[in-house]
This record gives C-alpha cells, structure tokens and sequence, in this order.
C-alpha cells in the first residue's frame, strides 16, 4: 500500500509540473499577442479598440473550444 501511494504522489508531482508547463506556454502565447498590439502604431483609439477586441475574442473562442473538449471527455 505505501508503494502505491509513493506512486501516486509521483505521478501527482509529474502531472503538476507537465500542467504548469503547458500553462507558461498559454500564458507565454497570449501575452506575445498582446505585445503585437501594444507595439503597433495606431492612428486612433477606435483601432487599439478594434485589435483588442479581436484578440478577446480569439481568447473567448479558443476558451469555448476547450470547454466543449472537456465537457465531451468527461
């Protein structure tokens, strides 16, 4: 029994970190895209508006996606 949960919490450390990378990669992503708008030039607040909107809804859409591939894999 103790060799199983020496296991289980090797397997639980292992799943922790491999999540956490897959996180800093999301995070790393969207962040890039982020910085393509905040270093383009703009002639009007009305454009800045229009490109963050574009990318909120990319992150909504991306969002809804997975959402959907969990609810169908549960």
């Amino acid at each position: 029994m103790e060799m199983n949960e020496k296991l289980m919490r090797e397997l639980k450390k292992k799943l922790e970190i491999e999540m956490d990378k897959k996180e800093i990669e999301i995070v790393e992503h969207w962040r890039k895209e982020l910085e393509a708008i905040y270093r383009k030039k703009y002639e009007n607040l009305g454009s800045v508006q229009v490109d963050i909107k574009n990318l909120m809804e990319r992150m909504a859409n991306r969002a809804s996606i997975l959402a959907r591939m969990v609810k169908e894999g549960a």
